[in-house]
């Protein structure tokens, strides 16, 4: 009886651990699918927001994402446009487009950048505007949210702020 009570204690033990090894696997696939039934979605602060429109250019694209606009009243984040370009890779060593990023018609600023095959370099923008909505930038990297350039993976990620 002892030698019985010992197997099963010891068989439990090992199911006990095995189901704390499997189990997580099978309730996050579960709680993913939950989470996707919902109405949930990544603030744009963090996101870009949506993107509004693609501009084809040879050998790679150019995303224009929806504005941003400021969170709070008392946020110490602009408004701004995300703007992406991919593939990285495929980008000439300087790159200076002149936009329309609210789809009036009219650019509304050049963004200028260099593109080094390095994906750890650092990165520097440069936003001149052309209309009044858009601020200027020189040389800026990672300031802050609503102001950055950033490489992701095989994409460049420029943030316009707006006034």
């Amino acid at each position: 009886m002892p030698r019985l009570r010992a197997i099963l204690g010891y068989g439990a033990a090992l199911l006990t651990i095995a189901a704390a090894v499997v189990g997580p696997l099978f309730w996050f696939g579960f709680f993913a699918r939950a989470a996707g039934k919902t109405s949930l979605r990544i603030d744009p602060l963090y996101s870009g927001g949506e993107p509004a429109r693609t501009l084809a250019r040879p050998g790679y694209q150019i995303v224009i994402y929806k504005p941003v606009p400021k969170q709070a009243p008392l946020s110490p984040e602009a408004p701004f446009v995300q703007v992406v370009w991919k593939p990285a890779s495929a980008l000439p060593p300087t790159v200076s487009e002149r936009l329309d990023l609210e789809d009036l018609g009219r650019p509304d600023c050049v963004i200028s950048f260099q593109a080094p095959r390095d994906a750890h370099a650092k990165l520097r923008v440069n936003v001149e505007p052309l209309a009044g909505r858009v601020l200027p930038l020189h040389e800026v990297g990672r300031n802050s949210f609503s102001s950055l350039i950033a490489r992701v993976n095989d994409t460049i990620v420029v943030r316009v702020p707006l006034r």
